[in-house]
């Protein structure tokens, strides 16, 4: 996985497989404060071209 932070929003790739096809999948890391981030993950079929987002996390910080 590789990636880095622009803006304030981490953009992280790798390269994996799904039902034995390849894909890309992507995290991205944005919304972040000191109590809560937002994370959300895609995967793509066609090296980029398209993002299909599968699962999205919102954290926030207790005390």
């Amino acid at each position: 996985m590789r990636g880095t932070f622009v803006a304030g929003v981490g953009t992280f790739l790798c390269e994996d497989v799904f039902d034995g096809q390849p894909i890309q999948v992507r995290f991205l890391w944005s919304r972040i404060t000191d109590g809560s981030a937002r994370w959300e993950q895609a995967f793509s079929p066609d090296g980029g071209k398209a993002w299909e987002t599968n699962w999205i996390m919102d954290f926030a910080r207790t005390s």
